[in-house]
């Protein structure tokens, strides 16, 4: 049986394994949970198998000299991860990891951070920065406009006041200009999300509809449309203390926010993704925080390796 779209989770499973078992650091246990990984269920072999083609490529010359972790960085990129089986691994790792003119992350005008990494920047101009994990925005500051390109993850700015030239951050699904100070700004596969601290800023999407959020708001928007309006609930920011801080929300919103601080596969049952949880959480200790949910809801985590846990009733 041929397997022409397999599940994203199983996806996003395989290609993190692939991008572990091309590392320098992959261990004979490691090895063995993969071989566990692949006999538990017929569409993981299946996936495997139409990767095959992408496992060649990373043992090629060309990409030794790519360090494993530049490589686990980009397949843990949700929207990466997505091309390699949908379109062709082969052309997705080209395209990620061979198509930028100066070559690996870190080329002029790139900021980035990698899985578990917070990174605090100053801006040319004054303002103050900070990525959040699996981030990266390209500074593009000229002698007009002061613009930064969030091309993935989250980021956190603290504008300095300049008269002569706009403070815009923009995303493949419009602007955000600032008329004011703090904001975070969240880059997703379908929507931008902009979460405001301090004062005002105005979203303009690339189809030209217009929204001033205040502070205290949070807006969604794609590409056409503000998608929604509400209020902000306090914890949005937590992170860049180092801090999951969640207030009713999902488990599958947590475990989403969680993955970026780790690496490899965590595995969330859809019997309890959607409990829901309020609490505070170390994003710089995630064993810890995996044991304090095990403890404080009706679930099960299993360690299958380092690489692999799965949160499965309880």
């Amino acid at each position: 049986m041929r397997l022409s779209r397999p599940d994203d989770a199983v996806v996003d499973e395989a290609a993190l394994w692939m991008a572990l078992l091309q590392s320098e650091h992959v261990t004979d246990q490691e090895r063995e949970a993969f071989e566990t990984w692949c006999g538990a269920d017929v569409r993981h072999q299946q996936v495997i198998d139409q990767m095959s083609g992408g496992l060649r490529l990373l043992r090629t010359n060309a990409l030794r000299r790519v360090p494993s972790q530049s490589v686990l960085h980009s397949v843990n990129a949700p929207s990466s991860r997505r091309r390699f089986v949908v379109g062709s691994l082969v052309v997705a790792l080209a395209a990620v990891l061979l198509g930028r003119r100066e070559g690996w992350p870190g080329a002029f005008g790139e900021l980035y951070t990698g899985t578990g990494e917070r990174k605090p920047f100053t801006l040319e101009d004054g303002s103050h920065l900070t990525l959040n994990a699996r981030s990266r925005v390209i500074n593009l500051f000229d002698a007009r406009q002061r613009l930064l390109e969030l091309r993935a993850g989250e980021l956190w700015v603290d504008v300095a006041k300049e008269a002569a030239r706009p403070f815009v951050v923009q995303t493949e699904h419009g602007l955000i200009r600032a008329l004011g100070t703090q904001f975070l700004v969240q880059h997703g596969e379908d929507s931008t999300r902009l979460v405001m601290l301090h004062s005002r800023a105005e979203v303009l999407t690339r189809g030209g509809v217009r929204q001033v959020v205040e502070a205290g708001q949070s807006v969604c928007f794609d590409a056409h449309d503000i998608l929604a309006t509400q209020g902000t609930k306090g914890d949005e920011n937590a992170w860049t203390q180092g801090r999951l801080e969640v207030h009713d929300r999902t488990l599958a919103e947590v475990i989403d926010r969680l993955g970026n601080y780790r690496q490899g596969i965590l595995r969330l049952s859809p019997q309890v993704a959607g409990l829901r949880l309020s609490g505070i959480y170390p994003l710089d200790d995630t064993d810890r925080t995996l044991l304090l949910l095990q403890h404080s809801l009706p679930i099960r985590v299993t360690y299958h390796s380092a690489y692999w846990v799965s949160i499965d009733p309880r």
